[in-house]
């Protein structure tokens, strides 16, 4: 697969998907960056400034242990402005589907889990004077997650004020028929769940007992599960989003926590797919895509940006989602290798992230030594693990204490 991913950075379709429609001639001359140079430095980029990071980028190439001046920041700003942002997005596709392809994904029930959920970026930036629109100082990121391979399925940007629900509409492309959307309070609506059904896609939503009336009885009754239908959407709703108006029937399923609380999953999953006792494990895997914007936050330095345009910040996003799931695979690799799963152990991210960093752009750029290097870093996360203890009824609350989130730092000075 990497190798795969490799050929497709260097091929003559991904260029001409790489160019961006104002610049129809980018990336077709041999310059300083090249275009699988310029993705090969995207995927790894950290949190250091800007023209360090280009320095160490050639230095990585060439093999020098001290950074060296081949470009400045202005080229390769010019650069990124050329790139097309859906050829980022299409590498990512085409990596996921290979995973999925070769069995890499696990199943609940058949059927493949899809998490979503949204997370604020509140990237780094200043007032300076831009060619293309500035970015915004909060944005909105909605991500599919698979969490049982650890790999983000796509990843969209858009304005603080948009809703999630519209981002979760918008993303619903990206889903199969085999699939089953895992979704957390905030999300259920009656329009939605037509919207859902008309499409065919499974799914299954935590509700709180402060929304539908159907909901509120059945947290009063004694059942465990239940048909209930909900009530018909709004008329603008319905019409905004082109579902039907009529009242959706879903499947209610009463879910007690280790520490005691009761949940209410809504779906549409039927009983000879799946039963009642199966859900509470399907649900808990959705907490795993909030390890993945943490990681994407603190690991990789997602608002660490290295532009201060919109244009700039998507591109950084989808670099490093694609980066992100580059390691998820490798650790994949490892885990099967090492027969972690027997152990209880696990690669170390937190270690993979910083190693990613220095040898992913040799491998894009398809040095010779860079398969060496490859068996070198799996040799070296097989020795690099931790081990994950699982204690049964554990708890640990949030604790509400007010705080300001911390500034994070300009990659581009």
């Amino acid at each position: 697969m990497l190798a795969r991913l490799s050929e497709q950075i260097h091929s003559p379709e991904f260029a001409a998907l790489a160019r961006a429609p104002d610049a129809p001639h980018a990336f077709t001359r041999r310059r300083k960056l090249p275009l699988p140079a310029l993705i090969a430095a995207l995927l790894s980029a950290n949190q250091r400034p800007q023209q360090q990071l280009i320095d160490d980028f050639y230095a990585s190439l060439s093999g020098s242990h001290l950074p060296l001046r081949v470009l400045s920041d202005r080229g390769f700003a010019k650069a990124r402005q050329q790139l097309h942002l859906p050829a980022l997005q299409r590498l990512n596709t085409e990596l996921i589907a290979q995973a999925d392809t070769a069995g890499l994904v696990p199943r609940w029930c058949g059927l493949r889990v899809v998490a979503g959920d949204g997370s604020v970026l509140s990237p780094a930036r200043r007032r300076c004077h831009t060619t293309r629109a500035s970015m915004a100082a909060d944005s909105r990121l909605f991500a599919p997650f698979l969490p049982g391979a650890e790999l983000l399925l796509h990843a969209e940007l858009s304005s603080y004020a948009d809703s999630e629900r519209a981002q979760l509409m918008r993303a619903l492309d990206a889903l199969k028929s085999n699939d089953v959307l895992v979704l957390d309070r905030g999300y259920p609506a009656n329009w939605l769940v037509n919207a859902l059904n008309a499409r065919g896609i499974r799914f299954v939503m935590r509700c709180d007992a402060m929304g539908f009336a159907a909901v509120r009885a059945f947290v009063r009754s004694n059942s465990n599960e239940s048909l209930v239908d909900l009530g018909k959407p709004r008329a603008a709703d319905a019409k905004r989003w082109g579902v039907s108006a009529d009242a959706p029937t879903v499947r209610l399923i009463r879910q007690i926590s280790p520490n005691g609380q009761i949940r209410v999953l809504m779906t549409n999953v039927a009983r000879e797919t799946a039963s009642a006792e199966c859900f509470a494990a399907l649900y808990h895997q959705r907490w795993r895509i909030e390890e993945a914007f943490k990681r994407l936050k603190h690991r990789l330095h997602l608002e660490c940006v290295s532009g201060l345009t919109q244009h700039a910040l998507e591109i950084d996003v989808a670099a490093k989602v694609l980066a992100d799931n580059v390691a998820a695979l490798l650790c994949i690799a490892v885990a099967e290798i090492g027969a972690f799963e027997a152990t209880g152990k696990r690669p170390n991210r937190a270690y993979l992230a910083a190693a990613l960093s220095r040898w992913l752009p040799r491998w894009v750029m398809r040095l010779p030594e860079a398969g060496t290097e490859l068996f070198e870093l799996l040799a070296l996360l097989l020795r690099s693990t931790h081990r994950v203890v699982q204690r049964a009824h554990r708890a640990r609350p949030r604790t509400r204490s007010h705080h300001e989130k911390s500034h994070p730092s300009l990659c581009y000075r």
